[in-house]
């Protein structure tokens, strides 16, 4: 358990098929280093993991252990992908989402229950100026009573940004002003 690989620099790796997981433990897999951001979390056994599309680097961790995902969202009007959110997270790393790219929920950390509040650095940068128009932290924190991930301070949360629960550990995170704060 903790073992934590990574197959980058170099192509995304297509030579692990299938994987088996013992009952203590789960793999997240994923596509890191400003890829895709596909991600699986693999339990037993799992015959065909190509739905990744190539992992970059996987991690095994306690069955406990929450993975956190966002899905970023425009709600000022631009086109898809005007606007970035990187998520700076310790274990995981850096993670860049496009506004409206697509459907998919993209990884951007995770929550040992039994462990401390994890930190994140976010920025949101417009992508045809180059400015960053909201820099600030969210803070997650496992709460026992709901079985869910919290959000648990809004003061370095930027105010262009709001998030939305989609489940115990997913959000919907929607920029709401592409103005630089005062």
């Amino acid at each position: 358990m903790g073992d934590d690989v990574n197959l980058y620099p170099g192509f995304l790796n297509d030579r692990f098929k299938s994987v088996m997981v013992g009952p203590a433990a789960k793999v997240l897999a994923w596509q890191h280093a400003n890829s895709t951001g596909n991600y699986a979390v693999l339990t037993g056994n799992n015959p065909d993991i190509t739905s990744i599309g190539g992992l970059s680097r996987f991690k095994v961790l306690a069955n406990d252990t929450r993975v956190i995902a966002f899905k970023f969202k425009d709600a000022t009007g631009g086109e898809a992908r005007r606007y970035s959110l990187k998520v700076n997270a310790a274990d995981v790393g850096e993670q860049l989402l496009y506004s409206n790219a697509d459907d998919e929920f993209k990884l951007v950390g995770t929550m040992p229950v039994s462990g401390p509040p994890v930190t994140t650095a976010i920025y949101v940068r417009d992508e045809q100026s180059g400015v960053y128009i909201a820099t600030g932290s969210v803070y997650f924190q496992w709460n026992a009573e709901t079985q869910q991930v919290d959000i648990v301070s809004q003061e370095q949360f930027p105010a262009q940004l709001k998030h939305e629960r989609e489940d115990a550990s997913r959000f919907i995170i929607t920029l709401t002003s592409a103005q630089l704060p005062h």
